[in-house]
């Protein structure tokens, strides 16, 4: 061959697609690089394959009008280049610090407080209940009481009187329900009284039932208590003295002396022994000046006790008979105060229990149709009352 032979020229033809995959391949892997907090960066190394395919094939072609010998040689070059697509190789992420919140506060749980608390221990013995379904009783009426004793072995139910004596009993179960009648002289308030016994001893409770008087007082403002019976009309008669006054009451034959020098008792009763065969008075007595000797059954009681005589004194005004009235809290006289009209239209109060008297201010009295007075006779002396 001439040395002016053209050598076959070799071509190497890379397509823009090609470049432009290998060079966004290096860009990805730079920012895998970039990213991954604290992973570990990975290189990713890209190795195309450029496998260039060279076909070379001359062809001699005789040219009319060219001489034998020249040879035309037509290259033809077409280099084909394959680039795989890069390949990530798996990476293991490793989390970075765990995040820390820079505006809410933290939270601290406080320490759990136990708090003991006292359970109440129940009495082995106590009265739960002693009641009844009555809010008010009139004397002689029934009741029905209920009752519970907690712990009690046994239990009676006591009537009790106005002097808190236990004057009934009723031996009942340690809880239920009884039906029981008032007394007629029941005053005031209805009393019973709940008992029960066990381990631990004895307890027991009252119960006041109040009593709706039956009758009225003759007078206002009425005692606290009920009257033992209606008012009773009278003639009675009364007469003062130095220290204390007398009053007899015809309906019941009696002579009440009230003593008012502080000694005791500071009252009493007599009954009146009178009889028209007695002498009125004493000839030998002899009152001082502007002063009397009583008369009648007035008289016999004063000269007949010297007791009465050195505590009363000399009567000061004569025997005076009026029309009174009078009523007691108790059909018992013996504990029962007893309450007299007197002739000024006041009231006394004759305690026989407490031994003492008092005088109430009437406001008002029951008429008793002929009303009460305060008259002698015409010739100044008190009619005939004992």
């Amino acid at each position: 061959m001439r040395a002016d032979e053209a050598k076959p020229v070799v071509r190497l033809r890379l397509s823009v697609r090609s470049i432009n995959i290998v060079l966004g391949a290096m860009v990805f892997g730079a920012v895998l690089v970039g990213c991954g907090g604290n992973a570990q960066p990975s290189i990713v190394v890209f190795q195309p394959s450029i496998t260039p395919t060279i076909t070379e094939t001359p062809t001699i072609t005789p040219v009319p009008g060219q001489p034998v010998g020249a040879v035309t040689v037509a290259e033809t070059v077409e280099p084909t280049a394959t680039i795989p697509p890069p390949t990530r190789p798996p990476t293991t992420p490793t989390p970075g610090p765990s995040p820390t919140n820079l505006v809410a506060p933290t939270f601290t749980p406080a320490p759990v407080t136990l708090t003991a608390t006292s359970v109440p221990i129940r009495s082995s013995l106590a009265v739960e209940y002693f009641t009844t379904d009555t809010e008010v009783v009139k004397p002689g009426d029934n009741v029905t009481l209920f009752w519970s004793v907690r712990g009690a072995a046994a239990a009676q139910i006591y009537r009790v009187s106005a002097e808190n004596e236990r004057i009934w009993r009723w031996d009942v179960n340690t809880a239920g329900k009884i039906t029981v009648a008032t007394r007629v002289e029941d005053r005031d308030v209805a009393r019973f009284l709940l008992v029960g016994q066990g381990r631990g001893g004895e307890v027991e409770q009252p119960l006041l039932i109040p009593v709706e008087c039956s009758e009225a007082w003759f007078f206002d403002p009425p005692p606290d208590t009920c009257p033992g019976a209606s008012p009773s009309l009278s003639t009675q008669a009364e007469q003062t003295f130095e220290h204390g006054r007398m009053i007899w009451v015809a309906a019941q034959d009696r002579i009440y002396v009230v003593f008012d020098d502080g000694l005791t008792p500071t009252w009493a009763q007599y009954p009146d022994e009178f009889t028209e065969d007695d002498p009125d008075l004493d000839e030998t007595l002899v009152a001082p000046p502007g002063l009397q000797q009583p008369v009648r059954g007035f008289g016999l009681i004063w000269r007949s006790n010297p007791r009465v005589q050195d505590r009363l004194g000399w009567a000061t005004t004569p025997e005076v008979a009026f029309e009174g009235m009078f009523q007691a809290d108790s059909i018992e006289l013996s504990v029962a105060t007893l309450y007299l009209r007197a002739r000024d239209g006041g009231i006394i109060a004759l305690d026989a229990l407490n031994d003492k008297w008092t005088i109430l201010p009437a406001i008002s009295n029951i008429s008793t149709g002929t009303g009460a007075t305060n008259s002698t006779t015409g010739n100044g002396e008190a009619p005939p009352s004992n």
